[in-house]
């Protein structure tokens, strides 16, 4: 992907991370960058610089940016029900919060929250 393109990827990520209220280390954490990186990196990012050019960052772009469709989908016109679904403990997760299971699980629980809201996964 060209530099621009992943300059505005980075930016509607951000913009996603940003609509769900995660601070500072959740962001990082969920970008597969190291928990001690500081706002200010990751408000760059918001403002055109090009995430990590690498599978793994490109799989939790993927799996986030799917997250966030199927959230747009199931409720088009309520973006504080989207954060709120994020962050609230559901008992298909065993009673963790969507986030939780993302930030726990990494990758494989990034797909498990796509395959749920696809309706495709199994818990």
């Amino acid at each position: 992907m060209e530099p621009k393109a992943r300059a505005e990827l980075a930016r509607v990520i951000m913009q996603v991370l940003d609509g769900w209220e995660l601070d500072p280390g959740q962001k990082a954490r969920l970008l597969g960058l190291p928990e001690s990186t500081r706002a200010r990196a990751l408000n760059r990012y918001l403002q055109g610089t090009p995430l990590p050019d690498d599978q793994a960052t490109d799989q939790r772009l993927s799996h986030l940016l799917s997250i966030d469709r199927a959230l747009h989908t199931v409720l088009p016109h309520n973006a504080a029900l989207a954060r709120f679904w994020i962050t609230t403990p559901n008992p298909l997760f065993l009673d963790r919060t969507p986030l939780e299971v993302m930030l726990a699980d990494g990758l494989l629980g990034m797909q498990h929250i796509v395959e749920h809201l696809n309706g495709t996964g199994e818990w």
